[in-house]
């Protein structure tokens, strides 16, 4: 019998699920026979888009068919369930999987089938990875009480748009990372003032959460060294990964002295041609050790950017954010404020002076500040390295043109394309959709 002849009853439809199944399961060994190198590079692109797709649709269909196992109860079954002690480990034992990431997957889909209709929509479409519907339904599960189901429904429309690519600015999707960094303010377009109040909950809860799972571990190795692991707060580690950036930035381990004149006495300035990221990194956090303070109770030289009302962070309604670029709430900022370095990001006060027209050949640690609260990241089109890596670059006329060192006139971009911007043979432009592009000049 095919698939067409089949009718709408049980018996029949479950058999429809089970063909189309086994179906798909010939379809993708089908493709598995192809020997890949000779996929053009233009299919294997689609190819591997396609198969994201399909495991996404998978897993979508894999999260139905549990919540359904565990509405019928099915793991009771003596002849099916056998002595499972629940949904969660007759499927771990099903699927060769791990209770603990079952029971996480029947909550994911119990959500999904009564509330979550986008996302859920879009996720068994293919459009969406588990990981980035993790971030929605727990973002839109710590929404404050007071916000309507309408509320809700538009906040999760924005934030599906958002990782697939359809509400963005560049057209690209985003992935769990930068996603969950926006789910914090998924009610901004909506009410700014629900927005505040579900980003302190959701930091909140994050934070308490970061701290329970934080630990050290340290042993002697007997060789003369020490080995260790350890598990940090957001706001920790994006501290560490901040210094650590700078210490070990390409562009400094280049140079026999830094730019205050100061000579590095642990990194060798030749170390980027003879060891590895990983050992580049390990000699910069011996680096870091080995400046740390002195004394028992010196401050710390953490410095806070904040970027909201100063009445708002007394208040302690409202959030700060890093130059690194993490966002923690007002009462940490408040707390870090005792002892680290408060630079306000906004005018009121004794605010530094940003634009410092011709008197500097080079940006100024404050311009810096101020140019990272747009840029994370090298400001080049689909360049991750971060923005303790980057060189501020002249972009509109450069200084020896008559180019400003301010804000308006400064982008960050890595040492890379720093050199690709001063290449002859290239166009540095930035299109409608914001992002700064790369041109080859006719």
């Amino acid at each position: 019998m095919s698939v067409s002849q089949l009718d709408s009853s049980p018996r029949d439809m479950t058999s429809r699920v089970t063909m189309l199944v086994s179906a798909a399961q010939e379809a993708v060994r089908g493709a598995g026979a192809v020997p890949v190198d000779a996929v053009g590079s233009t299919d294997l692109a689609e190819a591997l888009q396609r198969v994201g797709e399909l495991e996404s649709a998978a897993t979508a269909l894999r999260l139905r068919l549990s919540s359904e196992a565990e509405a019928r109860q099915v793991a009771e079954d003596p002849d099916l369930g056998g002595a499972a002690t629940g949904t969660d480990a007759w499927l771990a034992g099903l699927l060769g999987s791990t209770r603990a990431s079952q029971a996480s997957g029947l909550r994911l889909g119990r959500l999904l089938g009564s509330t979550y209709a986008a996302t859920r929509e879009a996720f068994a479409a293919g459009r969406l990875r588990v990981d980035q519907v993790r971030v929605i339904v727990d973002a839109a599960e710590a929404a404050p009480d007071r916000a309507t189901p309408e509320q809700l429904a538009a906040a999760e429309e924005l934030l599906v748009g958002k990782a697939t690519g359809a509400s963005t600015r560049s057209g690209r999707p985003m992935n769990a990372k930068r996603l969950r960094q926006a789910a914090r303010r998924m009610f901004d377009p909506i009410d700014r003032t629900l927005a505040d109040e579900h980003e302190l909950k959701m930091l909140t809860r994050e934070k308490a959460g970061a701290d329970a799972e934080t630990f050290l571990s340290l042993h002697e190795n007997g060789d003369g060294t020490w080995s260790g692991k350890f598990r940090i707060p957001e706001l920790h580690g994006n501290l560490l990964e901040t210094v650590l950036a700078h210490l070990t930035s390409p562009r400094r381990l280049g140079l026999k002295r830094a730019a205050d004149g100061t000579t590095s006495s642990t990194i060798d300035p030749s170390a980027p041609q003879s060891q590895s990221y990983l050992e580049t990194r390990g000699q910069g956090f011996c680096e870091l050790i080995e400046h740390l303070p002195t004394t028992g109770l010196s401050p710390s030289q953490a410095t806070v950017l904040v970027t909201l009302d100063l009445d708002a962070l007394l208040t302690g309604i409202g959030a700060a954010r890093l130059d690194s670029g993490v966002r923690i709430t007002a009462g940490e900022a408040r707390r870090m404020a005792c002892e680290a370095g408060l630079v306000p990001a906004v005018l009121g006060g004794a605010s530094e002076p940003l634009d410092l027209g011709r008197e500097r050949r080079l940006h100024s640690a404050t311009q810096r500040r101020a140019l990272s609260l747009s840029h994370e990241t090298c400001a080049a089109s689909g360049c991750e390295r971060p923005f303790a890596w980057c060189e501020i670059h002249h972009h509109q006329l450069s200084w020896g043109r008559g180019g400003a060192t301010d804000l308006d006139n400064g982008l960050p971009l890595c040492g890379f394309h720093h050199r690709k911007a001063h290449d002859p043979a290239w166009d540095l432009r930035q299109h409608s959709s914001g992002e700064w592009r790369f041109h080859r000049r006719r």
